[in-house]
């Protein structure tokens, strides 16, 4: 399996990856079939600048750990800390506004193709815009490129310092995580169930047979886009925590940090190929952190893994605003 797009610009004698087949290879690394054009949804705004993180009124900001301790009763196969985070991220109001917004910096660390090999961390800021029918708009800053360690600098320079990815350019990111689910037929999201149970069996009714996937993965990659692209509430936010957990294969830890540093507690889910996905949540609050892609053994291409995530989705801040769109 290739886990490691190559950046075109760095090689400009290798020819460019196929499309389709980029995508393919993203997603069965990242769990998710390939992106597709989905109706119904709005057309994608790519924003000239990289947006500004700014505290908005109205927002639910991520905030840092701690928080007062709340009591709650364990289940079977919920782990205190995750149940306990869960119960404080019930009992949010689903929030008030126009919009709901989620800011997010994505973290991708690319191998390339050079002689010597090297990898190069492109980083970008995304900003998602859910209105309350459901349409949404997409605003994304420049990506911007630099060499992971001093070693892989050096590696550049024997190379013969090749450009690295130039923002605006060929260079391009992941920008969503896509439902294994019709995501039409699972809005409107808001009246999702809040029971964790109840919700899972919500979920399959809307599972297609013969997708390829096992069950539980299948949930994982709902669950996922759930929880990261959609204003489902804090009720189903909650009950998709306890539904992940109770997942066969799928493991709770506690700090666990993101790419940023901030630790939390997170659902695992280690893939037969030889890498783990990680949702990161915040002990405090019951707020996501981040998701995360975390190779576990070698591969041809990258050598030995040294823990660092192949790819990241920090959320910056998320909920409900009557600020607006740019475009």
């Amino acid at each position: 399996m290739k886990e490691f797009q190559v950046i075109d610009d760095v090689m400009p004698d290798v020819p460019p990856a196929d499309p389709a087949r980029t995508m393919g290879i993203r997603a069965q690394l990242m769990g998710r079939p390939p992106r597709r054009r989905l109706p119904g949804w709005s057309r994608v705004t790519l924003a000239a600048a990289a947006v500004t993180l700014v505290l908005v009124g109205g927002f639910v900001v991520v905030p840092r750990l701690g928080g007062g301790e709340v009591q709650t009763a364990a289940t079977s196969n919920v782990p205190p800390v995750l149940a306990a985070a869960a119960d404080r991220l019930a009992a949010q109001p689903p929030g008030t506004g126009a919009w709901w917004r989620r800011e997010t910096l994505q973290v991708e660390r690319i191998r390339t193709k050079a002689n010597p090999s090297f990898t190069v961390e492109q980083r970008v800021t995304q900003v998602l815009w859910v209105n309350r029918e459901g349409e949404d708009q997409l605003e994304q800053g420049d990506v911007t490129s630099t060499l992971l360690t001093p070693a892989d600098e050096q590696a550049w320079k024997d190379a013969g310092s090749p450009p690295l990815c130039v923002p605006k350019g060929k260079c391009a990111v992941a920008t969503l995580f896509w439902p294994s689910a019709d995501p039409e037929s699972l809005k409107p999201v808001t009246r999702l169930p809040i029971d964790a149970e109840a919700l899972k069996a919500e979920l399959l009714t809307r599972r297609s047979a013969g997708d390829g996937q096992t069950e539980a993965w299948w949930l994982w990659a709902t669950a996922k886009w759930l929880l990261f692209e959609t204003q489902s509430t804090p009720g189903t936010r909650a009950a998709l925590y306890r539904m992940l957990a109770g997942l066969p294969g799928v493991q709770v830890t506690d700090k666990v940090s993101d790419v940023e540093g901030r630790a939390g507690v997170a659902l695992l889910f280690e893939h037969p190929d030889g890498y783990q996905q990680q949702i990161i949540i915040d002990r405090g609050s019951g707020d996501l952190l981040a998701a995360q892609t975390v190779l576990l053994r070698p591969n041809g291409e990258d050598g030995r893994p040294d823990g660092r995530p192949l790819e990241s989705w920090v959320i910056k801040k998320q909920g409900w605003t009557d600020e607006t769109p740019k475009g």
